[in-house]
């Protein structure tokens, strides 16, 4: 299993645990496609190709910005992990896909 699967099931597992919880359940719903979206194309189940704007950069906001929100109203442990684990991976995507060093 390489990292970027690897980060993008845990997405996946930890957009779902927001999305059930009811904290921000619009844009942990959000979170919840795009980290779905991301698990079939780590995996080979789907290939998308936009032209003019690059997928990677889009799907990591789709997942930082929910998951920031997500972490600023959440109250409760579990969710609160939840939504950081969902934002890091969303700002790690965005950054590797803007070509930041790291």
């Amino acid at each position: 299993m390489t990292l970027h699967v690897a980060l993008a099931v845990s997405a996946l597992a930890a957009s779902a645990m927001l999305f059930f919880s009811g904290v921000v359940r619009p844009l942990a719903a959000v979170a919840l496609l795009a980290s779905g979206l991301e698990v079939a194309m780590a995996f080979g189940l789907l290939r998308l190709h936009v032209a003019g704007v690059p997928l990677g950069l889009v799907l990591g906001l789709c997942l930082a910005v929910p998951g920031l929100v997500a972490w600023l109203r959440a109250a409760s442990k579990p969710a609160v992990s939840a939504a950081a684990l969902v934002a890091f991976t969303g700002v790690l995507q965005t950054l590797v896909s803007l070509n930041a060093r790291l």
